[in-house]
């Protein structure tokens, strides 16, 4: 009987401490007042990443306009600004997910218009503006951060860009049309959860974002010409440099 108590109390006993031992992590700490005391907090779990939401902004040329962009525009650079997402299709073990996602980008020139080459009269302001969506196919390389706890991630892309583009003088569209192309780029990006791994907890309990990042991002876009209609807003290398989120 005494030893069939004894394994009653001992079976009652490790019911309330596994649960604390499976929800509280125990932090020991002494002080000069108090002596050894302990402190409670929750353990974290972090929620499932399920997509990823980047911004950006970076220089945009169009190269394949050749020299009469530079004459017109003396070279501007744009900026070109944008946003994508990306959905997590599949994770690979021990690699990183492969990912499906849409970006939205803009991009606009200025220059001063002239009535012909020859005189060089200004005649007001010119413009070309570009607005592109691309579909795009990753593979977000995560092994590093999540194995190894070396916070970068590396995502090559493949994808279609089409874009829609307008100029004019002084406000007014002389000429529109549409381009469609391959897009191809790699980045590099820098987790900054490291930073402050509490603050990194709290916001994913509270908003459901796993990781935050930097990242930089080079990239081409082969936007026509396909045909006659299409102007050749391509540009065989540029870069871009933003901010992300996995949720």
């Amino acid at each position: 009987m005494t030893f069939a108590r004894v394994a009653i109390c001992a079976a009652t006993l490790s019911l309330f401490t596994m649960p604390v031992a499976a929800q509280e992590r125990r932090t020991r700490f002494d002080t000069p007042a108090y002596g050894t005391e302990w402190s409670v907090t929750p353990e974290y779990h972090p929620s499932p990443e399920n997509f990823t939401v980047e911004i950006r902004i970076g220089p945009y040329q169009p190269t394949d306009l050749g020299p009469p962009y530079n004459i017109a525009f003396n070279g501007d650079l744009g900026p070109q600004i944008g946003a994508e997402i990306d959905g997590h299709l599949v994770r690979i073990p021990y690699l990183g997910p492969i990912v499906l996602g849409v970006a939205f980008g803009w991009a606009e020139w200025n220059g001063a218009a002239t009535a012909a080459v020859s005189s060089g009269t200004n005649v007001g302001d010119t413009g070309l503006s570009l607005v592109f969506f691309t579909g795009l196919l990753g593979w977000r390389i995560d092994g590093l951060a999540r194995n190894f706890n070396i916070p970068l991630v590396l995502t090559p892309k493949v994808g279609i860009d089409t874009g829609y583009w307008q100029t004019g003088v002084t406000g007014a569209t002389q000429a529109d049309g549409w381009t469609v192309g391959f897009h191809y780029g790699a980045q590099v990006a820098l987790e900054l959860d490291f930073l402050d791994p509490r603050a990194a907890h709290r916001l994913d309990n509270a908003w459901g974002i796993n990781h935050s990042e930097i990242y930089f991002e080079a990239y081409g876009a082969e936007l026509g010409p396909f045909s006659n209609h299409m102007l050749p807003l391509g540009t065989a290398f540029t870069w871009c440099a933003g901010l992300g989120f996995t949720f």
